[in-house]
């Protein structure tokens, strides 16, 4: 029998009026990996901060299994304090289970692959992504068999996401997590956990057996409504035709009418309305792209780069944390100056731009005015026809009811507030669209709305996005990517063969590294008496010498078994990670031995 690390009973929460939780109960046990998915406002990062926090809870019992050493990434992380990175992630070291040479090891892979590169920066210094991924760090530097994530993959780029992936695959732990991300769910987690109108939905498979289950019990629901429908016309008709209730059969017949009046008129649940704007006729010059470059000081971060839009162009803007993108979605907006070069827009180009930052200056705003200052009546495209619908209406059709239109912008959660400028942005009627990072804080309904919506956008759309499938089924394959030194390559083909490259030449790039260490150790062997190591220093290299050839061995027996064609394809995915993670540990591994070398040598 499975054994239970979290239980959750009757839990009761509200805010004023609202009532987010009434009587919710569920259970996690040993080993599950679970994303928990729901629409914005349902109350998903208030679940997670009332697994943690007493105060949080109005009502209800939260239970951890005893052996549980639960670890929290909450959704927000900003720190105003003068704390240094480095101190910040000591404070997850833990002399019983650590010592300070694989703390520091573990800490440098992390911090590598997040692009925290200067660990004396103060906390309050960081953006908001940066001060994200110091959090991830430091809960991923714990030695937790219970990781509660909250959007772990904001802020990451695709690589980043793609090693947080394999660290939780292989980890033996049990997962609860918040996210969006489907192929994030499809790869690390066993279920999800859907949490709608206070009740918790449980389904065990990826995610196109949720949507397939969760289809199923809509239409189930659906035939049930219809079924309670035609009972409450029955009865409807009998108790019209009964003067009085005689006896105790009627009473209670009449007494059952009312419950089945509720179950016929139950407000069945939906999907969110697709829907397209009218978008501005485009003539034959969209935008040019003549030759720009840009830098910062010494860090050239666009390179000559040239492109000249065709009509209905969809294009991914890919490239790791940092490189330029929202730099050059800025430049072509006008609100950067390119260093050289010219950008040329047609006559006709109508932009729309969703920025990283969200709404500005919208905090004394209720819902309903921040649409209002685009239009009264919002035209739409409806089965090819010309529609109107009101701001409210258009507001309801994407889930915010009457109730919220009238509330104040700043009480909205962060992913209802991404939404509205969503919406605002979309409601332009533009015909060139740009949009960066608009699936960050998005529910998963949300999204696919969303991305609904730009399969059938006829403008042109540029996105910047680390949602992968999301990328993959917007763009058709079509992608600027950042490389290095600030070139940019206009590439067709599929994202995930073009990372399988870059891991190709990553590893070639490592060969050589091992190469250069091993022709180095050579030569020392020949050169004068060397300098000797501290005990400990010593020591630590007589192991690397030992861990080194059984890493490489354990790396070929992985690619023999990859070459045999006897593997399934979980085992090949399971071999392929493997293999990846050899690698971060091979080179880990010479490095520190080359330090240890030169250190003789001076």
């Amino acid at each position: 029998m499975a054994e239970s690390i979290l239980t959750v009973e009757h839990l009761y929460k509200s805010f004023g009026t609202k009532v987010v939780f009434e009587d919710l109960s569920f259970g996690i046990n040993k080993g599950q990996k679970v994303a928990l998915i729901g629409r914005n406002g349902e109350g998903k990062s208030t679940l997670l901060n009332m697994l943690f926090d007493e105060k949080e809870r109005d009502n209800g019992l939260i239970t951890f299994n005893s052996e549980a050493y639960p670890v929290y990434l909450p959704q927000k992380t900003y720190i105003n304090s003068d704390i240094s990175i480095q101190d910040e992630l000591w404070k997850s070291f833990d002399s019983n289970q650590d010592t300070q040479e694989s703390f520091l090891a573990r800490a440098k892979e992390i911090l590598t692959t997040f692009g925290l590169t200067d660990l004396s920066q103060s906390l309050k210094k960081l953006s908001g992504g940066e001060q994200k991924k110091v959090a991830l760090a430091k809960v991923l530097l714990k030695h937790s068999n219970f990781y509660v994530l909250d959007e772990p993959t904001n802020h990451l780029d695709m690589d980043m996401i793609r090693w947080l992936e394999n660290f939780l695959i292989q980890k033996k732990t049990t997962l609860l997590v918040v996210t969006h991300d489907r192929d994030f769910i499809d790869r690390v987690c066993t279920d999800i956990y859907e949490l709608s109108k206070a009740d918790m939905a449980k389904y065990h498979g990826n995610f196109d057996y949720f949507v397939e289950k969760k289809a199923e019990k809509q239409r189930q629901q659906q035939a049930n409504i219809e079924k309670a429908r035609n009972l409450y016309y029955k009865e409807l008709d009998w108790i019209n035709r009964m003067p009085q209730a005689r006896g105790t059969k009627s009473k209670k017949r009449i007494e059952n009418f009312e419950g089945i009046k509720e179950r016929a008129f139950q407000k069945m649940e939906t999907e969110a309305e697709s829907f397209s704007v009218m978008e501005k006729r485009t003539g034959k010059k969209i935008l040019e792209i003549n030759s720009i470059s840009k830098s910062f000081g010494e860090r050239l971060l666009i390179d000559n780069f040239s492109y000249n839009f065709k009509k209905g162009d969809k294009i991914a803007v890919l490239g790791h944390n940092g490189c330029g993108k929202s730099t050059l979605l800025n430049i072509i907006m006008g609100l950067e100056q390119a260093d050289s070069g010219t950008i040329i827009k047609g006559q006709t180009i109508d932009f729309a731009y969703y920025k990283q930052e969200g709404l500005q200056q919208e905090e004394d705003k209720r819902v309903i005015d921040v649409i209002r200052d685009v239009a009264e009546n919002i035209q739409i495209s409806n089965d090819g026809k010309t529609d109107y619908l009101s701001a409210s209406e258009f507001l309801m059709r994407f889930g915010f009811a009457k109730t919220m239109q009238f509330s104040y912008y700043n009480l909205l959660s962060g992913g209802e507030k991404r939404r509205l400028y969503l919406l605002k942005t979309l409601i332009q009627n533009p015909n060139f669209l740009i949009l960066d990072e608009p699936t960050n804080d998005l529910d998963i309904y949300s999204l696919l709305t969303l991305e609904d919506f730009l399969k059938s956008y006829k403008g042109c759309l540029l996105i910047v996005s680390h949602d992968r499938r999301f990328v993959e089924n917007i763009s058709e394959n079509h992608s600027f990517i950042f490389e290095k030194d600030g070139k940019i390559k206009d590439c067709y083909i599929p994202y995930d063969e073009y990372q399988q490259k870059l891991r190709k030449d990553k590893q070639q790039e490592r060969q050589q590294v091992s190469q250069g260490a091993l022709a180095y150790k050579q030569q020392k062997e020949q050169n004068k008496p060397k300098n000797k190591l501290s005990f400990k220093e010593q020591r630590l290299k007589e192991e690397l010498e030992q861990a080194l050839p059984k890493l490489e061995a354990r790396k070929q027996e992985l690619t023999q078994q990859l070459s045999s064609g006897n593997l399934t394809q979980q085992q090949i995915l399971s071999a392929s990670q493997e293999i990846e993670q050899i690698m971060h540990k091979i080179e880990e591994k010479e490095m520190l031995w080359l330090d240890l070398e030169m250190k003789i040598e001076s």
